[in-house]
This record gives C-alpha cells, structure tokens and sequence, in this order.
C-alpha cells in the first residue's frame, strides 16, 4: 500500500508539472464510484418519474373538465388558427377557413399532451372548469409543476480542471474553470466550460476523458443522489395525497 501511494503522489506531481497523460489507480477507483453511484442517481430519478407519471394520469378521473366544449383562440393568421380546446378533454389545435372550406383538427391527447397544455394556458383553463373539479385540479396541477423541478436539476463546481480530449489520432488537454451535469441527461453527461464558454461534453463513463476530474464528479453525483432522495420522498407524499383526492372520482365512474 504504501508503494502505492508514492506511485499516486509521483503521478500527481508529473502532471502538475506538464500535460502528461497517465491514468492513475485512484482515477479508476473513483471511476468505479462514480459508474455505481450515476446507476443509483438515475434509478431515483426514474422512480421520481414513475410518480410523476401515476400523478399526472390521476387527473383523468376528473373528466369531463367541462359542461360544453368551449374552443379558445391562441393564435390567428390569414386562414389559419391555434386553438385551445376545453371538454372531455382538454388539448391544443388547429383551424383552417377559407372561401371553399372549414376543417379543424381533432386530438386524442396523450397524457403529456394534455399536461403541456394544462401547464401553458393553465389561466385560461381554469375558469372553463367544472365548479365542483376546481381545487382538485389545481391541487394536481400544482403537485406536477413540483415533481418537474427534479427533472432541472443542474449541478456544478468551479475551479481549475484538466479534460483530455481523445479522438482522430491525437490527445489534447483542454483546461475548464466549470464542470456540470443535468438531471435533463439523466446525469449521463459531463459539460465543461471555461470563462462562461461552453467547451464541450462528454459521457460520464469516458474514463479516457474524464480521469483527472472524477473525485469532482463523484461530489456532483452525491448532491444528486442527496437531493433526488429527497425528491423521492416528496413525490411518494403527493402521489398518496393525489390517490386519496381521485378515489371518490374514481369510485363515481364505476358506479
């Protein structure tokens, strides 16, 4: 052990000294940490997802949305229009007019369709509502808008890193004053930047590239895990909640 540690401390002093390219044993072994922890960090947030998901189609239980259809200009061109559509369902459209014919488009929204909807032109929706579905649906609205905050989550450090750019037969050192990664990504990539200037990015499990700076990434993957475990706890209370808001609903439609 301790030859191995002055082989370490020889290796570090090497590549303080120029633009050597040596991987060390403790790069791997912080490597190996960083592959085991980015599978859990990405577990918790597809179970984070999972919730999301069962959430978001829990609102199907309060259809229809409204008494009468009611059809909501966004956007009009010449013989053209964008178009809100709040019913059974609730969805954005299109129109077409001119002298020779009328025709307007008809969706069977997905679920994410709806929500996108939902989420942009909630004002508008909401006074077209059933009375009797207002606050339950505002309640779920509300408790998807926070479940989506996991999927934002970025998570950077500053300071001094070397990044070795590997490719068409060459090895260049690119010098970093940032490095990030995203839940967006699902933390799958390493971006880099220097003076406010994106350099580029990287897989997480390009050891080839990354080796001098994974004990950083393994600290950016431990906030991740830290906070996507409390995001986790947070969905599993809305989602109980959001199950206990439906069930009369859900009841209502089977008898």
């Amino acid at each position: 052990m301790e030859g191995l540690k002055e082989l370490e401390d020889e290796i570090l002093k090497v590549r303080r000294r120029s633009e050597v390219y040596v991987i060390s044993p403790r790069d791997v072994e912080y490597y190996s940490k960083c592959m085991h922890l980015r599978e859990e960090v990405a577990n918790l947030l597809s179970r984070v997802e999972t919730n999301l998901a069962e959430v978001m189609k829990a609102i199907k239980n309060l259809q229809p949305f409204a008494r009468k259809r009611t059809i909501v200009e966004l956007w009009r061109g010449e013989n053209y229009s964008d178009v809100l559509v709040v019913g059974y369902s609730i969805y954005t459209t299109w129109t077409y007019q001119d002298a020779k014919a009328q025709c307007c488009g008809r969706r069977m929204p997905s679920i994410h369709d709806m929500f996108n909807a939902i989420l942009k032109y909630k004002d508008k929706i909401v006074p077209l509502l059933r009375k009797s579905i207002k606050s339950d649906f505002l309640e779920i609205v509300e408790s998807v808008e926070e479940m989506q905050r996991s999927r934002r989550i970025e998570i950077c450090r500053e300071g001094s890193f070397r990044i070795w750019e590997v490719g068409r037969g060459r090895i260049g050192a690119c010098y970093a004053d940032k490095i990030c990664m995203y839940a967006e990504n699902r933390f799958w990539d390493i971006y880099y930047f220097s003076r406010g200037r994106y350099l580029g990015c990287g897989s997480v499990y390009r050891l080839d590239n990354f080796f001098e700076v994974y004990d950083v990434v393994y600290d950016i993957l431990s906030e991740a895990h830290q906070r996507l475990v409390e995001e986790l706890r947070k969905s599993e209370e809305k989602l109980k909640r959001i199950k206990e808001i439906v069930a009369p609903y859900a009841l209502a439609k089977k008898l």
